[in-house]
């Protein structure tokens, strides 16, 4: 039985992974800020002692690093978690007489502005824009420089927009399907929005879980893989798509405070890459993913979740 040590266990993509590889027969640690339970380490990614008692104890074959910071008021931040934090746990692997091989959770961000209409490959030139995208180029860089420098067997993975139950709200499809769950049960009839104009590459969380397994099997060290559907969605249209499943009448308001200053209008991937190493293709489609997070926000309100307040 492989064994997977998880950073970021508790989070989105991996509370999924964790069952895709239990539903694989791995036995499965956890790495969290938070207790998340049975064979799950509690600690940062700052605490470097943490980190590696944690790849210690654990042995794992593979570890799969997702976490790290996606939004932050403090630009430092995201080079503290994304840059520092992997730096730490490579230095953890490093350690190990059997070096595990690391499988690294980047994002579709470091692409940036794109100068092309054509779905975007591993050999795109990198834009990146905003604070959280330049600090993924650098983690990617750092691992890279492990695999070359020392041997580490490093398996970078660069994810498009995931949807799927357990979004946080932070994310615009997430946003609106907390936003109708919560007026279905309210007198509010109206949905506030950002920019609904940009063109995103969508793809389900748990389609994501199972590219991640995959490429820990059969992931070539030192190479990058895009995680993406191939194809592009309105943001338009994904709102659309969840306030036709309401079950009340709603109306969308644009907020300027919500248009972000720096967007991009168009992005789409190409997983020619990621299919021909690992025979993986999207399964999901677009409408079951957000009908599937718009009943996981009703199930969260019905229950208390503190992220619907």
């Amino acid at each position: 039985m492989k064994r997977a040590l998880i950073t970021g266990i508790s989070g989105f993509v991996g509370r999924h992974l964790r069952d895709e590889l239990i539903r694989e027969r791995w036995q499965v640690y956890g790495f969290d800020v938070r207790p998340a339970g049975e064979n799950v380490f509690v600690g940062d990614l700052s605490d470097r002692a943490a980190l590696t008692r944690a790849v210690t104890e654990c042995q794992p074959d593979v570890v799969f690093h997702l976490a790290g910071i996606i939004k932050s008021p403090d630009p430092q931040a995201y080079y503290t978690s994304n840059l520092f934090g992997t730096l730490n746990l490579l230095d953890a692997g490093m350690q190990m007489e059997k070096r595990p091989k690391v499988v690294l959770a980047s994002s579709s961000a470091v692409y940036g502005l794109t100068k092309s209409a054509q779905p975007i490959t591993e050999r795109s030139p990198l834009r990146p824009v905003t604070e959280y995208a330049v600090s993924k180029v650098a983690q990617e860089m750092t691992a890279l420089r492990y695999h070359y420098a020392f041997g580490l067997d490093v398996v970078i993975v660069r994810m498009f927009n995931l949807l799927g139950p357990g979004q946080s709200p932070d994310l615009a499809c997430s946003a609106f399907a907390r936003q109708i769950a919560l007026a279905e049960i309210s007198e509010q009839n109206e949905i506030v929005t950002g920019n609904l104009d940009a063109k995103r590459d969508f793809v389900d969380v748990r389609d994501a879980a199972r590219a991640f397994a995959m490429l820990a099997e059969k992931g070539e060290a030192g190479q990058t893989y895009n995680i993406c559907s191939g194809n592009a969605a309105a943001i338009q249209g994904c709102l659309s798509e969840m306030m036709l499943r309401s079950k009340k009448q709603l109306s969308a308001r644009v907020d300027p405070a919500r248009v972000q200053k720096i967007d991009i209008p168009v992005q789409v991937g190409n997983f020619q890459k990621l299919h021909k190493a690992t025979g993986w293709n999207p399964r999901i489609p677009l409408n079951e993913s957000l009908a599937d997070l718009l009943d996981d926000w009703r199930e969260r309100i019905r229950r208390g979740d503190p992220s619907t307040s």
